[in-house]
């Protein structure tokens, strides 16, 4: 990178400078791309920004896919000048005479200039006005730093990588370092696409994920989508919450909002069951076509979409307008239906259990009750029921025991109050039921 940064400034530099080669170069060109071996993805999260030397040596191996853009969506960048080719190609030859044409030209007369570019499939983009910047993949101080503005703020008309040589592609990441340009962190992907051929990713490490701009591009590792697809597609699913911490906040009576595939808008109750049935890239008329997944609902089989994360991460923009209430999956908690129902299979036994054992204790109660009292007075108290004549045993097997109980004495005997809630009262003359207040 010490001998990258300081030849940046030259890049995209080419308009009216006369030379015999005029060469657009800003990266060195080594030997032909180290074989890498393929590598399992061991995560379940797209790339972050901010991680260590480690972290990123992991993705080495990786396939990248850069997201397509929604076709009904009416998005920037329209060319990107942050994705550079390992190797120059030639973009023009122009003959440029030296004097004079002659009736029979000489080689003194004429020279031939070749042009080469480091931009990456390289096509030529008039001249952008200071307004139109932000059609261009880069910020403003960056594209100042890398060479393509000069610092009178107006653009250079330039060579730039088309829109569509990058959205939808899928790249093979063969390494990664962080960088840093005037005060942007940036992480510089080395990249191989599907024909072979090397290019340099400068990607921007946002940090505030509520303010992302529109000329950072958004990518998934694909390992992680083959990661989802092995552990969702065609499974039975039950939405069980909302994740703590999620950024939306629902009601769990309301539940959440999701879209069917037909595009109108439905409702996701808690405890509904899903079968998904696919994960693919969809857009919703606004932004780039993101990790999405198709789901079956069970009750009425309607086929709905629940994309993977409120923002087409990393280094994305705001893909979606965001609802309070809009089901993320990132966001939910989905439980394998076999789960769910071996849990309420289980708390089927146990209450078949516990009524059994009710069962149990009552006919052993009643059996006890009867053999004390008889059965008359077992039934009364079986049934929470008192009479004038119990004894104190009796009355406390029927109603429990008292909240208070006031108690006098003197030659006539022992007067007891036992006080219960809700204004009930128990008098007994002597251990003898004598009156009841309620």
């Amino acid at each position: 990178m010490k001998r990258l940064l300081p030849t940046l400034l030259g890049l995209c530099c080419i308009a009216n400078a006369p030379a015999q080669f005029k060469v657009q170069s800003v990266l060195p060109h080594g030997a032909a791309p180290e074989k890498t071996a393929a590598a399992v993805y061991d995560s379940t999260a797209n790339i972050r920004v901010g991680g260590d030397a480690a972290y990123y040596e992991s993705l080495v191996g990786q396939r990248i896919l850069f997201y397509p853009r929604d076709i009904h969506a009416n998005l920037r960048p329209i060319a990107y000048f942050n994705f550079l080719a390992e190797q120059p190609a030639i973009v023009g030859i122009d003959t440029t005479w030296l004097r004079k044409p002659r009736k029979k030209v000489r080689p003194e007369d004429f020279r031939v200039d070749t042009l080469y570019s480091d931009v990456y499939n390289p096509r030529f983009f008039e001249h952008f006005g200071y307004g139109d910047i932000t059609p261009l993949g880069c910020s403003l101080h960056e594209a100042r730093g890398i060479g393509t503005l000069d610092y009178s703020g107006l653009t250079r008309s330039g060579w730039f990588t088309p829109a569509e040589a990058v959205e939808g592609q899928s790249f093979e990441i063969l390494g990664i370092e962080q960088s840093r340009l005037e005060d942007s962190e940036l992480l510089l992907f080395r990249l191989r696409d599907n024909a072979g051929k090397v290019l340099y990713w400068f990607a921007h490490m946002g940090e505030d994920e509520t303010n992302l701009r529109d000329e950072y591009y958004p990518a998934v590792v694909e390992g992680l989508i083959g990661k989802y697809r092995a552990a969702y597609v065609g499974k039975d699913l039950f939405l069980t919450k909302r994740k703590p911490g999620a950024k939306g906040y629902v009601s769990e009576y309301f539940g959440l909002r999701a879209n069917t595939m037909q595009g109108e808008e439905t409702r996701l109750n808690f405890g509904t069951e899903l079968r998904c049935t696919d994960i693919r890239l969809i857009g919703d008329g606004k932004g780039y076509a993101v990790p999405s997944f198709v789901f079956e609902r069970k009750e009425d089989s309607a086929q709905l979409y629940i994309p993977l994360c409120r923002y087409p991460t990393p280094f994305g923009i705001e893909g979606y307008t965001i609802g309070r209430d809009r089901a993320f999956l990132d966001e939910v908690v989905l439980t394998p239906s076999e789960a769910v129902y071996a849990q309420r299979a289980e708390e089927a036994r146990l209450r078949e259990e516990a009524r059994l054992q009710q069962e149990k204790e009552q006919k052993e109660r009643r059996a006890t009750l009867c053999r004390k009292y008889g059965k008359a007075t077992a039934e009364l108290i079986l049934e929470g029921k008192v009479r004038i004549g119990m004894t104190r045993e009796m009355c406390r097997e029927a109603w429990g025991s008292p909240e208070d109980i006031n108690r006098s004495s003197g030659s006539w005997g022992v007067h007891e109050q036992w006080v219960y809630g809700m204004n009930s009262y128990l008098y007994f003359e002597n251990g003898t039921l004598a009156s009841i207040q309620n």
